[in-house]
């Protein structure tokens, strides 16, 4: 007995017809095609004739070694050996496949690589009336039995190389879309479901070249060439090669053309892709012409079968599309044409606002970048228009902040505000009413913010301003004047008197006052009339001179050369402490010149001061160098080599040598100039050079990747010692870096590191010493204080040691204030440095600053995404910097600020969001309804519902119901969908922090 519960097969429906009725019946695949909609479809009943092909055996391609398997039942050259049913299967598979017009698109989406090999096999043995095994080999010979046909051959030809052109896209995606399974298991998963043989694509380019140069026929399969065996003949009946349609050259070159520009595009040959879509469009507008003449319209095509909006994104692509193009494509063509138009499309784009900001800024850096680098031979005046547009543009970004940090300061030296001005020019008649007040506004903040008077006088072309806004303008920018009587304002007091001493004090006043070498020249000769005896160098006590040139120039003879070089020895110090470098290199230079002169060739004690007067302006040069360290107004390498010779003098017997800040700041100079192996060539016996000897063995030892525990720790314990409340049993390390060297040195951590550590410290420049400085400071600090909860995190800190005995004996305090003071340098000469404003945000919030902390996080987050311009990175905003941020809210009474930071966390602490949101605000920047539009956690919108509902704040509940009934917040919502929204409410909260904190 049947089960009753034993499922029963679904019957067929009654249209429904089995695969080998068709082999039963050769009219019936005629009539089944017809029908509106068959079942099976035309691409089934394919994938079933090639999957029931009796010789059919899967082939197993090696991607490495591509072998094509043998068919079995190939029959000798003279022609086909294959079975009735073998037979009708491969004719029935064609048949379809001519239904379908041949249309690779069709084909290659829906059939898997193995099946269109197999229908290419039986393609081509069809044609060539012989067995052939697929892919083809770069010798195949083909040669054309009887019972195949010459024109079918052809076309089987070029629809294989098609095919080939194809698969290498098909393959190159596919690798790129493999992904890594598991550790020795590496793109298995993807390529095991597509396997492929390797064929090279150069062969079939060269073939399907020479088609469309060929002016021979060609002729395509119709539908009636293909007869199947009727079961009840004897032998197979041979295909109708006679009923091939002959298409035009045309038709034939449009489609391969098509598949050219198509394998030419995606393996970057753009030049070749351009002259191919051309020919693509050109043969396609004559087709269609040839088809209107004989009353036919595209859709009727034989053989062609070119997507028309395809074709029309490679005329894009190209940049050779008839239609006109929109601001973006032409932004982006732009960028390949050596920014071309590129001030147009900026103005065009203020109008429509259609481009992105953060491409157009990309543009802009990329357009700097390439002028900077001489690959664009553009004046620096495009780069500053590209910026002044950008600045317009952001104007209109509603919170968008500090677009103008950077303009004003990078394009001081050019006429920026007036670019500035020529934008608004352009983009005012266009704009409505709110949008001029937007423009007023920012034109009066940047007025008055850089007190300029020129630039009120260019706004006023403008015509945006009334006459008593204007007047309001220059009474806000102009300077307070205070009276000053004539006197004061005389450069010269002239008197009648003949009075010596007025006449001598005038000269004075006037030697004490110039600034040139030959004008010093002229007064001393003149005041050396009026009393040859007086030293004319005590006229200014105020010049000093350092002391082993104050002794040379005492132990010279009485005369005209002691006065000028002690005169312009103290004028060129005096203009380096007030930062005229020029000028003090000019003064040394002409009392060098002096030295040279002949008749002073044979007195040693003026080479000596000719040599010691060298060095005093390679110390002004090096001081120049350290204090321009961003402009690089002098020769580098220049400044190193002087470096080196002047530090070989003391390996010299030479009884003249530099003197000790010479020769330490030289030192420090090739640190900064990545010069490691010339510093550790010096004496270690000097102790201004420990600490730069003892950073360069650092260095040599990190590039010689010994690792952290082999790393030499000379600077650490040397650093560390200048550290010490009590006395060292050093024997004057920490003083000893010092001037004095003296136990009172080493007995106080305040005189040490600032008689020592600081001076070094002030002259350090590359990025990579101050990272060396901060991350041992930092480390100090972190054993020091001993507390997880203010750790510093900064980079290669673990290069250092993770103790040190007898902590109690060191000064936190100076090492707090030793490393504010650095970092605080440092970021004066690389201000986005992201981890160092991270670490100083750690160390305010160690000593108790929560603002100040708070003010370096944001400074960082806003820095890495580009002044809110671009989406918020995990590497930027970790776990580690959030919780820190969390804490200062929270210590600052910003419960809310902080309840909205815990969304940042990777995985949210509701703990902290309840807690926070039930505490009382105390701080009235804080009010909790200001930041809904700043929540995207839908579990944090209900609790705050619910809490507005216990207290009965209705009006806050509706509102924070409206927020969460945003279709960007629906729960269904994919993933993208969600991920876009948080990074705008990111965006928009980072910009209200960096208000309050930062402005």
């Amino acid at each position: 007995m049947d089960d009753p519960l034993k499922p029963k097969p679904v019957p067929l429906a009654a249209e429904t017809v089995l695969w080998f009725e068709f082999l039963l019946d050769p009219e019936l695949i005629t009539k089944h095609l017809r029908k509106p909609h068959p079942d099976p479809s035309a691409l089934e009943l394919l994938t079933q004739f090639i999957s029931t092909t009796p010789d059919i055996v899967v082939p197993q391609f090696d991607l490495t070694t591509p072998e094509p398997t043998a068919i079995p039942g190939a029959g000798a050259e003279g022609g086909l050996r294959l079975s009735r049913k073998q037979m009708a299967l491969k004719v029935l598979a064609l048949k379809v496949a001519t239904w379908l017009k041949w249309n690779l698109d069709i084909l290659e989406k829906n059939l898997s690589i193995p099946k269109q090999l197999f229908l290419l096999r039986d393609l081509c043995t069809i044609s060539f009336g012989k067995c052939v095994g697929i892919p083809l080999n770069n010798e195949f010979q083909p040669t054309i039995t009887p019972d195949g046909n010459e024109k079918a051959a052809k076309f089987a030809l070029a629809f294989y190389h098609r095919w080939v052109l194809r698969l290498q896209i098909l393959k190159d995606i596919a690798l790129k879309a493999a992904r890594p399974t598991g550790m020795g298991n590496m793109f298995v998963e993807p390529m095991h479901q597509f396997f492929a043989p390797d064929i090279s694509p150069q062969h079939s380019i060269e073939f399907l070249q020479e088609l469309c140069k060929s002016s021979e026929p060609f002729y395509v399969f119709a539908y009636e060439t293909f007869k199947p065996p009727h079961p009840n003949d004897e032998q197979n009946i041979p295909q109708q090669f006679d009923a091939l349609l002959q298409i035009s050259p045309a038709e034939l070159r449009t489609q391969v053309y098509f598949d050219l520009v198509n394998f030419y595009l995606y393996t970057k040959q753009y030049q070749l892709a351009r002259e191919a879509v051309n020919e693509c469009r050109r043969y396609l507008n004559l087709t269609k012409a040839e088809y209107e003449m004989i009353g036919k319209n595209p859709k009727q095509f034989v053989f062609c079968h070119v997507n028309e909006d395809e074709l029309e994104g490679y005329l894009l692509a190209c940049g050779l599309s008839a239609h006109s193009q929109t601001l973006t494509e032409r932004f982006n063509m732009a960028q390949l044409t050596q920014y071309k138009d590129i001030i147009e499309i900026l103005k065009l784009d203020n109008r429509t606002r259609e481009l992105s900001l953060v491409n157009r800024r990309i543009a802009e850096l990329d357009i700097e970048g390439a002028i900077s680098q001489g690959i664009l031979q553009e004046p620096r005046q495009l780069e500053m228009q590209v910026a002044a547009l950008n600045l317009i543009r952001s104007i209109f970004d509603e919170g968008n902040i500090f677009a103008s940090v950077d303009y004003f300061e990078k394009y001081s030296q050019l006429p920026c505000f007036q670019a500035i001005c020529e934008g608004i020019a352009d983009i005012l008649p266009h704009c409505t009413l709110s949008e001029r007040n937007l423009l007023k506004q920012f034109v009066i903040e940047t007025i008055i913010k850089h007190q300029n008077k020129q630039w009120l006088q260019e706004t006023q072309q403008l015509n945006i301003f009334s006459p008593i806004e204007i007047q309001d303008l220059e009474k806000q920018i102009q300077e307070e004047e205070l009276p000053q009587p004539p006197l004061a304002l005389l450069h010269e007091w002239k008197f009648n008197s003949k009075m010596l001493r007025i006449e001598i004090g005038s000269l004075e006043r006037q030697l004490i006052s110039c600034t040139n070498a030959n004008t010093v020249r002229k007064l001393l000769v003149k005041l050396a009339a009026t009393n040859p005896t007086k030293p004319l160098w005590t006229v200014n006590p105020s010049w000093e001179i350092a002391t082993p040139i104050k002794s040379l120039l005492m132990s010279m003879q009485r005369g005209f050369l002691q006065d000028f070089a002690y005169v312009l020895l103290g004028k060129s110090r005096e203009m380096t402490a007030k930062g005229d470098y020029i000028g003090a290199v000019s003064m040394l230079s002409v009392l060098k010149s002096e030295t040279q002169r002949p008749e002073l060739q044979n007195s040693s004690i003026i080479s000596k001061l000719g040599k010691l007067v060298s060095w005093e302006i390679l110390l002004i040069q090096i001081t120049q160098c350290l204090d321009e360290w961003n402009h690089k107004t002098l020769d580098l390498q220049s400044l190193g080599n002087r470096c080196k010779q002047c530090l070989s003098s003391l390996q010299t017997n030479d009884n003249i040598i530099p003197r000790i800040e010479i020769i330490e700041s030289c030192a420090i100079m090739l640190l900064n100039l990545n010069d490691w192996n010339a510093v550790i060539m010096l004496d270690k016996r000097l102790p201004q050079l420990e600490l730069a000897i003892s950073f360069a063995n650092t260095f040599l030892d990190m590039e010689k990747m010994k690792g952290p525990k082999k790393i030499c720790r000379d600077a650490w314990d040397l650093v560390l010692s200048m550290f010490l409340n009590t006395s060292s049993k050093r024997g004057g390390s920490a003083g000893g870096s010092g001037s004095g060297g003296g136990g009172s040195s080493r007995n106080s951590p305040c005189l040490a590191v600032s008689t020592g550590l600081y001076p070094f410290l002030k002259r350090i420049r590359h990025q990579m010493l101050f990272n060396l400085a901060i991350s041992m400071l930092g480390k100090i600090h972190n054993i020091l204080k001993d507390d997880p909860n203010h750790d510093l995190n900064g980079e290669y800190m673990q290069l250092w040691p993770t103790s040190i005995s007898n902590p109690i004996g060191y000064s936190i305090r100076s090492v707090c204030e030793t490393l504010h003071w650095l970092l605080t340098e440092a970021l004066k000469f690389y201000p986005q440095t992201i981890p160092w404003l991270k670490m100083k945000g750690d160390l305010e919030l160690a000593t108790g600053n929560n603002e100040a902390a708070m003010r370096c996080y944001i400074n960082a987050l806003v820095t890495g995404t580009d002044y809110c311009n671009v989406p918020l990175q995990r590497n930027f905003a970790d776990d580690y910097i959030i919780r820190k941020m969390i804490r200062c809210s929270s210590n600052l009474g910003c419960h809310m600020q902080a309840t909205v930071l815990c969304q940042f966390l990777e995985e949210i602490d509701y703990g902290i969001v309840f807690k926070n949101l039930t505490e009382k605000t105390s701080n009235y920047t804080d009010a909790m309804d200001a930041y809904y539009s700043c929540i995207w956690d839908t579990t944090l919108l209900e609790f705050i519902i619910n809490l507005h509902a216990k207290k009965g704040e209705h009006s806050r509940k509706l509102e924070a119901i409206s927020v969460m009934g945003t279709l960007e917040l629906n729960a269904n919502n994919n993933d993208e969908i969600k991920r876009e929204a948080a990074s705008i409410r990111k965006s928009r909260f980072l910009r209200a922090l960096a208000k309050q904190y930062l402005l």
